[in-house]
């Protein structure tokens, strides 16, 4: 996101601290990975910039809630963010060559216009972002999930489906002993 970057020159030389609380830094790049995550209180973001000689060391913090379907019944569960992170992205070569096109590639940190290094702010908040996400994010732990026939949540009863019993290629594992 264009509207993100910022000139490391223009960051102070002790160090500068930056607070994010607009939502399009979430929001466009879930649209865009068609991630199932609605905000329900705004994510706010401060980060801390040091430029250093040899890259730029981040350290900062994000706070809000999300909302995600659970993994096993679907139904929404609120995640809490309270995240601090630090981070260290390493300048480019100096022969790296101007990229021409508004991506920023795989780096945060690039030489643009020549010698002008720029920071994508928004690409470092996403990734911190995406990694407060649980990768199995459950309503409950003892969560029952949906029955894999009628897709009845199990949570709330139990179904009227007929139990048939275990899987007949599992039945000679059934008398199976582990010493």
């Amino acid at each position: 996101m264009k509207e993100f970057q910022m000139l490391l020159r223009d960051v102070e030389q002790n160090g500068q601290t930056f607070h994010y609380n607009n939502q399009k830094i979430w929001l466009e790049p879930m649209k865009e990975f068609h991630i199932s995550c609605k905000i329900i209180d705004d994510i706010q973001a401060e980060v801390f910039v040091l430029p250093e000689e040899d890259g730029c060391l981040f350290r900062g913090k994000l706070r809000g809630k999300v909302s995600v379907p659970c993994d096993r019944c679907a139904e929404e569960t609120e995640i809490k963010i309270d995240y601090v992170f630090d981070e260290f992205e390493g300048y480019p070569p100096a022969d790296q060559e101007e990229i021409l096109d508004d991506t920023l590639d795989d780096n945060r940190v690039i030489f643009k216009d020549k010698n002008a290094l720029v920071l994508d702010m928004g690409a470092l908040l996403w990734e911190e972002f995406v990694l407060t996400l649980p990768t199995k994010p459950l309503c409950k732990n003892n969560c029952k999930g949906v029955c894999p026939k009628c897709g009845k949540n199990l949570n709330e009863g139990i179904c009227a489906c007929e139990d048939e019993g275990s899987d007949p290629r599992f039945a000679v594992l059934r008398n199976l002993k582990i010493q």
